[in-house]
């Protein structure tokens, strides 16, 4: 169990009869004959097995003596902690790392080192080679006494970390905003659904110039609004628990999505411009086809009066491919850009569209690994676009 402790939650007092630290004479980089004797006869018969899967452990791996001296350093330590190839065995974790000093890390080890039982592995932040962080997890080693023989420190970049922990945390939401949304669609559907339906049936009985009409009118366009807001929570829900689990092209996604729209095309006297790149790779797709449908349907709705957009794809830079959606509508005002990911933020009528469009783009795209960004001139028009990572190879050879 790593549970995350203060430094005060840690005694700091070494014990007087020993010295915290002391210097050796630099050996090795691996374990030799000398750091070996120091191991007790405790040692694994299989250590030297351990100590190879060590070597090629993805994740930094030190161990510390009582004295907190390196005892044993992995290639992973020394890359992450900018070590190289130094001569690090048998010397003072203090002398090879001097800019730990200062950190909770290095004021808890005594703790560790004086522990007398079980001792729950904890987790520090400390500084890494040009301005990185690295995440250590320290835990002690006992000896047949039960009494603390040195310290194991496994160590990892505290970027990635971050990074995992992000994509955990953004799962639980959407999955909880999913739920949520799907909860009150479901509630709100069958009333709105009976009050719509008597409404329809009041209008039929009212004759024309019934002044009760005109208020059952106003009535019946409040409830479209909000059947059209409980198709979209639900429509809303579908796609942030959509499972990332299969490969698309991209190319196919765009012409599928064009499809659905190229009537409201014809409609708005809309030109399509299509460059597609033929060799796109794939890439995981957790509904990206709504997201470019949304997209398109966003640059519509910037040409009332009829315009072209230029629908392109490409192979980006780092991995990554790239969709662009270009309107020559009138382009988003400078004040609301910063609110235009908002939930049911919208510029349109107030019978028109539910304002969760461009808000599922993003969540779509977020969860195929991506990002979408935009950029707008006033009176020119506006380009989004979707950057989404190429699938991994171990994916494009199991995917669906």
């Amino acid at each position: 169990m790593i549970s995350r402790q203060t430094p005060s939650a840690l005694p700091r007092k070494l014990d007087a009869a020993r010295p915290a630290w002391y210097p050796s004479k630099p050996q090795s980089v691996y374990p030799g004959k000398a750091a070996r004797s120091r191991m007790d006869s405790s040692t694994p018969r299989h250590s030297g097995e351990w100590e190879q899967l060590l070597q090629v452990a993805p994740c930094g791996m030190v161990l510390l003596d009582s004295h907190a001296v390196i005892q044993f350093i992995n290639p992973a330590a020394l890359r992450l902690m900018g070590l190289e190839q130094q001569e690090v065995i048998g010397q003072p974790l203090a002398n090879v790392l001097p800019n730990w000093k200062d950190t909770p890390l290095y004021a808890s080890l005594p703790a560790f080192l004086g522990a007398q039982s079980t001792f729950e592995a904890v987790d520090f932040d400390v500084p890494g080679p040009e301005g990185s962080r690295l995440r250590v997890y320290a835990a002690y080693v006992p000896n047949g006494a039960e009494k603390a023989r040195g310290v194991l420190l496994t160590i990892i970049e505290a970027t990635e970390v971050a990074t995992l922990e992000q994509r955990l945390h953004r799962a639980e939401y959407q999955a909880s905003i999913g739920k949520l949304a799907r909860g009150i669609a479901h509630e709100l559907n069958s009333p709105l659904d009976g009050v719509l339906r008597y409404t329809h049936l009041a209008l039929e009985q009212l004759t024309a110039d019934s002044p009760v009409r005109e208020y059952l009118i106003h009535v019946k366009e409040g409830l479209d609004r909000m059947v059209r807001a409980v198709r979209a929570f639900l429509e809303f829900s579908r796609q942030v628990t959509t499972p990332v689990n299969r490969l698309a092209n991209l190319n196919q996604l765009v012409d599928d999505a064009l499809l659905l729209v190229q009537h409201r095309a014809k409609f708005q006297q809309i030109r399509v411009v299509k460059h597609l790149d033929p060799s796109l790779p794939t890439v995981l797709d957790g509904g990206l086809q709504h997201a470019v449908v949304n997209l398109v349907k966003n640059a519509f709705d910037a040409m009332p009066r009829g315009g072209t957009m230029t629908i392109t794809t490409r192979v980006a830079a780092s991995g990554h491919v790239d969709v662009d959606v270009e309107d020559t509508g009138t382009g988003i005002p400078e004040d609301i850009r910063m609110r235009i990911f908002e939930p049911f933020f919208s510029t349109k009528p107030i019978h028109q569209g539910s304002g969760l469009g461009l808000i599922i783009a993003k969540e779509v795209v977020e969860r195929s690994g991506g990002s979408i960004e935009f950029t707008s001139r006033a009176g020119v028009g506006t380009t989004f676009r979707i950057h989404v990572p190429v699938a991994p190879v171990e994916a494009n050879g199991h995917g669906t």
